[in-house]
């Protein structure tokens, strides 16, 4: 199999995974503004964007923050949207910052890895997608954006 093929494959999972992360993140960025100030005026705005928004709270920030609030624990269906949040986070890392395994990849599972601390592995194939788009399309629903 060519290795461009299997290149161009995983840009294209790349590119879906960060783009609809970062979607989910501004979303629980949101949701986080309105819990700490449910108003829309200027105040707002300036939370959302001058703090919540920024490269100064990440991802993993945001969801921190989120699973520290106590109203947040105690609505129906928490722990699966902590549990989604974990998952989506975790596989957007490993999908920027791993190397692609191209002695051992394919087109149908795409082998990439890590050696920072020691060496680890993950295999994309269509399981995953489908896994991690489940958990997108339930943060969504849950956090109410409808496309």
């Amino acid at each position: 199999m060519s290795t461009e093929l299997i290149k161009r494959k995983l840009d294209s999972i790349r590119g879906e995974v960060i783009s609809s992360t970062t979607r989910v993140e501004f979303i629980l960025g949101y949701r986080l503004r309105t819990y700490f100030y449910p108003k829309n005026n200027s105040k707002s705005s300036i939370l959302f964007w001058n703090v919540i928004n920024t490269p100064c709270l990440t991802f993993d920030n945001k969801i921190s923050i989120y699973r520290s609030i106590p109203y947040f624990k105690k609505l129906k269906g928490y722990n699966k949207i902590s549990e989604s949040l974990g998952f989506i986070q975790k596989l957007r890392n490993q999908i920027a910052h791993w190397e692609l395994d191209e002695k051992e990849s394919k087109l149908e599972n795409i082998i990439i890895f890590t050696l920072v601390g020691k060496y680890r592995k993950i295999v994309i194939n269509n399981h995953l997608i489908e896994e991690y788009k489940k958990h997108i399309n339930f943060l969504l629903k849950s956090f109410g954006y409808n496309r």
